[in-house]
């Protein structure tokens, strides 16, 4: 290798390999981002939609007790009108036996009825305001998907800056270095590149000699990991 000019083409590749490795991550994360927002929307959705199912079978529960106690109510009226005009003791028994048991009817009906409309009032308040929060869930998400493809286009923009600089300055290798760097990219897709912590190949992590890991410190230095072959112009401190 040229060491002077290979070592500015590929630190600066280096660098641009990176950000498109990250660039990439984005724009794919974007579409995903969106598609589990969808499905939150959709779970919202199906939530306000059974409580609105059971409120409305709350209601038909409603009419049907309500229209019970009526026709118990008119069955107990006429059972004491009867008593009016019954000849016998037996009969007279009789009727008030029915009585009783209608009474007790009209009474239990009812108190289902009360605790229906309990029911029924406390999933009107809570399907309101699960309405009302459906309807922000909507706007952010409207507003969300409108940020993302907005970022989406710009990570677009900038994915074509990056291979666009990252074609200029692989012309500026050397022959021997763009062949390594190409063999590199095709075992390594986007990942020929990395960096040497505590020692050690980020890459494979295997042990890198002390000596190595002071000339990438110093700079100005590329170093081929015997181990897995990428690429190291750099040392990252620990503090870093």
């Amino acid at each position: 290798m040229d060491s002077s000019t290979d070592y500015e083409a590929l630190a600066a590749l280096a660098e641009l390999d990176g950000r498109k490795r990250n660039l990439d991550a984005l724009a794919a994360s974007l579409p995903e981002q969106t598609d589990e927002r969808e499905r939150q929307l959709v779970a919202h959705r199906e939530e306000c939609e059974a409580l609105e199912r059971r409120a409305e079978e709350g209601q038909r529960e409603r009419r049907r007790l309500e229209a019970a106690v009526e026709d118990k109510t008119q069955q107990l009226n006429k059972y004491r009108e009867q008593l009016d005009v019954v000849k016998t003791n037996k009969e007279y028994q009789s009727l008030l036996h029915e009585i009783e048991i209608t009474k007790r009817a009209v009474s239990e009906t009812e108190d289902k009825l009360l605790e229906l409309l309990d029911s029924l009032e406390r999933s009107q308040q809570d399907l309101a305001v699960r309405g009302r929060e459906l309807e922000t869930a909507e706007t952010d998400f409207a507003r969300a998907n409108d940020d993302d493809r907005r970022r989406l286009e710009e990570v677009e923009v900038e994915l074509l800056e990056v291979e666009a600089k990252r074609r200029r300055w692989f012309e500026k290798l050397s022959p021997p270095a763009r062949g390594e760097y190409e063999r590199l990219n095709e075992h390594y897709p986007g990942e020929a590149f990395t960096y040497a912590a505590d020692g050690v190949c980020q890459g494979c992590f295997v042990n890198i000699p002390a000596k190595v890991v002071a000339e990438l410190r110093a700079g100005g230095c590329v170093y081929r990991c015997e181990s897995c072959g990428r690429l190291l112009l750099r040392v990252v401190e620990e503090h870093e």
